[in-house]
């Protein structure tokens, strides 16, 4: 008989066997000149940014984080897209302490809500936010959806709670609304302020969950003291790059944590096979998307504009 943790390594062996297969020397080489190529091409169509949004760029490049509040960014439709958020993670707070007794790691309001609401998917795909990613990525940026987090106060350090690097591509960009105030001891977004420099097309990407002494070897000592704890008022947005720079979210103690979380990378991903993170479906995407302009259905669908190969690589589990 076949175990859950049978079945699951089983899916994603295709997923894992390409991760492998684009690590090899010759691959990983093809793949970063092709991808430095890109971006030599691209930089002249690069959008034009306002001076605040070009110092959210400027941020996550020299520190990975730029963190500001809805009110100073200042995008329409902010507060009701919060408000509504911030009711589906009220609803789902009963149910999300009986799954973290269960034991589950990770936990998430479930995605056909937010389909329900497609509002909230909506507003990552606003023309201002995916010209702040395509400048910080450097190519026209895909949207891989919004996942609404939920962390339960039982202090456990477990999964996405210990120090680690996203692996959907080279570098990305997340954008984290709290639905809350979180305080120190309410399980705020950290992350350390020092890009891995051991990871890139020419020495390989490498992804596991790590412990001081391997963030020791990989950032330098002291790298401490580079560790961004990103308290703030409800509303507080969090920039950041989850691919370039070791985060976690904070064992939360005293209260929950609900924020939600705004995925984007370059279309297409150097690991198309290790993205569609949020567990919306491919359907209900194309759905919440039928009306949008040809940008919005292009960072949004960055699937179709796979190759046919890469098509067929399902995506590792959640």
């Amino acid at each position: 008989m076949i175990g859950l943790g049978d079945s699951r390594w089983l899916r994603d062996l295709p997923a894992r066997t390409a991760l492998k297969l684009f690590n090899q020397r010759p691959v990983r080489t093809w793949l970063g000149h092709r991808h430095d190529d890109a971006l030599k091409r691209h930089r002249a169509s690069l959008p034009h940014l306002s001076a605040g949004d070009a110092q959210i760029v400027k941020d996550l490049h020299s520190r990975g984080i730029h963190v500001t509040t809805l009110e100073t960014l200042g995008v329409p439709g902010s507060e009701a897209i919060l408000a509504r958020a911030t009711a589906l993670a009220e609803n789902f707070a009963e149910t999300a302490r009986a799954l973290a007794r269960q034991g589950r790691s990770f936990i998430v309001v479930p995605p056909e809500s937010i389909v329900r609401r497609a509002a909230i998917f909506r507003w990552g795909l606003q023309d201002r936010l995916l010209d702040i990613a395509e400048s910080y990525l450097g190519l026209p940026a895909a949207y891989d959806g919004v996942a609404i987090n939920y962390t339960v106060a039982d202090g456990r350090a477990i999964s996405t709670r210990k120090w680690h690097r996203d692996w959907e591509d080279r570098r990305m960009l997340k954008i984290a609304v709290y639905l809350h105030e979180v305080d120190a001891a309410g399980g705020p977004f950290q992350q350390i302020s020092r890009a891995d420099t051991l990871q890139d097309d020419l020495k390989g990407f490498t992804y596991a969950l790590s412990d001081d002494a391997e963030l020791e070897q990989r950032l330098g000592p002291g790298y401490e003291r580079d560790i961004v704890s990103c308290e703030g008022p409800r509303g507080t947005v969090v920039f950041c790059d989850t691919a370039r720079c070791f985060h976690r979210g904070k064992p939360a103690i005293t209260r929950d944590r609900a924020a939600l979380f705004y995925s984007y990378f370059t279309n297409p991903p150097r690991h198309p096979f290790l993205c569609e993170r949020t567990g919306l479906s491919r359907k209900d995407i194309a759905w919440m998307v039928r009306r949008l302009p040809e940008r919005q259905n292009r960072a949004a669908l960055w699937r179709r504009h796979l190759s046919p190969l890469l098509r067929l690589i399902p995506p590792a589990s959640l």
